[in-house]
């Protein structure tokens, strides 16, 4: 049987990752950057169309410029031209429209291109009518519609031509992004979408994590003290409120959702972006603290883009401190890296990795090292 695939792309998905925005919502500078030529959606879904075994029986209804059309040039796959945006610098509704043609052509599966922003479009017109599948490219992502990682695409249409696939509705969550740039989350469900299933390729929702006391947070921040010797040195300080939490016990004050930089006991710079955390540490000795979301295990590439592979490999020495409240790493099964090129993890042993739940307490977490070199 063909595979009949509704393929659309966000053009500027995720470029404001690495440059600290917390979402591209600066509409009017991500386009002046994609027509410059960053184009980090389309990096991320050339390795999803490079996973399809070029053999299998598909045949993918795409849209026009800026929104899929280019990419799909260089591969053999049988495709038709559906939708034909006017716009050079489209947007959600144009999203819209193409997903309405998919209904129209009742294509068997809607591949999207994007970050939740982008799955909270389709929702508004697919719901749970057919199968969607998100290749995940944008800042942050919380829905449970997006593969672990661009390259596990063809895995799971191989199992859908097949007839080998199970599906599963899952939460779309989108997040206020006034209230993100103030360091506050207030996550809103727009709905559920259809979402095949394989276990270790799909990533689900963003659980939230339960209530931690201060006392956690003071035990974790002593061993980081004692053991790890955060007041000295470089230290890259990752996003999310355990990491905030702990520092805030030493009354070091992090910000919320920005990667910040420690050094020596101080706040050298909050909220920083790639080129500027590159600069800072490269040929230096790092210890970057990481905690990962909940119910997903993501250490890096969901909300974090700053800490790139090219921020670790120009370091002298880079360690990972993984730090986690023993509830919340008890909603994980297995931690992931979704970094944008192979990257050696030194502190990964055996398919394993360190985490710190408290003073002097730790566990061994499985991680996915499928990115090492």
């Amino acid at each position: 049987m063909t595979l009949k695939i509704g393929f659309l792309v966000n053009p500027i998905a995720g470029l404001g990752g690495k440059k600290a925005w917390k979402g591209t919502d600066e509409l009017d500078v991500a386009w002046d950057l994609f027509d410059e030529g960053e184009k980090y959606a389309f990096e991320r879904v050339s390795k999803a169309l490079a996973s399809i075994n070029s053999s299998m029986p598909l045949l993918f209804y795409f849209c026009g410029n800026p929104m899929g059309e280019d990419l799909l040039k260089n591969y053999s796959f049988d495709n038709e031209k559906v939708y034909f945006p006017e716009e050079s610098r489209t947007s959600a509704l144009n999203t819209k429209e193409a997903c309405k043609i998919f209904l129209e052509k009742n294509v068997d599966l809607v591949v999207f291109v994007g970050g939740d922003g982008t799955a909270r479009d389709v929702t508004s017109i697919i719901n749970d009518k057919i199968p969607v599948l998100g290749i995940p490219s944008g800042v942050k992502m919380f829905s449970g519609c997006f593969l672990y990682h661009p390259r596990d695409l063809g895995e799971i249409l191989d199992e859908m031509v097949n007839g080998e696939i199970t599906y599963a509705s899952e939460d779309v969550l989108d997040v206020d992004e006034e209230l993100f740039r103030e360091n506050k989350v207030q996550a809103t469900l727009y709905g559920q979408l259809l979402v095949p299933q394989k276990v270790g390729l799909i990533q689900g929702s963003k659980i939230s994590s339960s209530v931690t006391s201060a006392e956690t947070y003071d035990s974790i921040a002593y061993e980081l003290i004692d053991e790890h010797e955060i007041l000295d040195g470089l230290i890259v300080l990752g996003t999310g409120s355990t990491v905030y939490h702990i520092f805030k016990s030493l009354e070091i004050e992090k910000t919320l959702l920005g990667v910040d930089l420690l050094k020596d006991g101080k706040i050298q710079e909050k909220d920083i972006d790639e080129e500027t955390l590159y600069q800072k540490t490269k040929q230096k000795d790092v210890k970057i603290i990481l905690t990962p979301i909940g119910g997903q295990g993501f250490l890096l590439g969901r909300g974090n883009q700053q800490i790139s592979s090219r921020v670790l490999k120009s370091a002298n020495k880079f360690e990972f401190i993984i730090v986690s409240p023993e509830q919340k790493l008890e909603t994980i099964d297995i931690l992931e890296l979704d970094l944008d090129e192979p990257t050696t993890i030194p502190d990964i042993r055996n398919g394993h990795i360190k985490v710190l739940t408290g003073f002097h307490r730790y566990s061994l977490a499985k991680i996915n090292v499928q990115i090492t070199d």
